[in-house]
């Protein structure tokens, strides 16, 4: 099998350099990885120009169809990411580029990190923190999560991992999808509804769907 051209065009900030993954990858090919992101477009460009794969470490980096027409070459794009938001699906389609990315794989991550933010909010987090720097001490009436209703917009991966931890802490979960998980209504208890009724009953709104049109 003849050695591939895998470049990596704009490594910044850092997530594959210093990888021990690098040298995996350099068992297939040449490998080339840029630590900036290109300035401008004809900089992207040339930097892979001659690449069969490139795999796409930020989303800042994008391909669409008037980039990926100037790469004959190209075979693949790898993007390190759960979104495929930055390339031409289509045209990739098209024209035989496979575009792979790494669905649920930050899933937990991120449901945390909401969960985390819903917290500080219905605890005030930021305004008391504010208080206590400058020394002083209010006393607010801080929103109590269980029992409340938590409105899932979605239940995917990250929706999912949101409706585990809602019921985790005693809330209600009621959820909106394209497609309902058997798995959350046995196991949770999650009840699905139409969307205007999620509007109507939720306390708390978690929006987890596709950016689109």
């Amino acid at each position: 099998m003849s050695m591939l051209n895998i470049v990596i065009p704009g490594d910044y900030p850092p997530q594959i350099a210093g990888s021990p993954q690098m040298k995996r990858l350099s068992k297939y090919g040449e490998v080339t990885l840029y630590t900036d992101r290109p300035l401008n477009i004809h900089e992207q460009i040339s930097r892979v120009l001659d690449a069969d794969i490139i795999i796409n470490t930020r989303g800042s980096v994008k391909w669409d169809k008037e980039k990926l027409a100037k790469l004959p070459k190209l075979k693949m794009i790898s993007t390190c990411s759960i979104g495929t938001d930055m390339i031409d699906l289509q045209y990739a389609r098209e024209f035989g580029i496979v575009v792979s990315n790494q669905p649920g794989r930050t899933s937990y991550v991120v449901a945390e990190h909401i969960f985390g933010l819903m917290f500080a909010l219905a605890k005030r987090a930021a305004l008391q923190t504010a208080h206590i720097k400058n020394g002083t001490w209010i006393r607010l009436e801080n929103v109590l999560l269980s029992g409340k209703t938590l409105g899932i917009i979605g239940t995917g991966n990250i929706g999912s991992n949101m409706a585990r931890l809602a019921t985790a802490i005693g809330m209600n979960v009621v959820a909106w999808t394209f497609n309902p998980s058997k798995t959350l209504v046995d196991e949770l208890g999650v009840q699905y509804v139409e969307f205007d009724e999620l509007l109507e009953q939720a306390d708390v709104i978690s929006l987890h769907v596709n950016l689109s049109e």
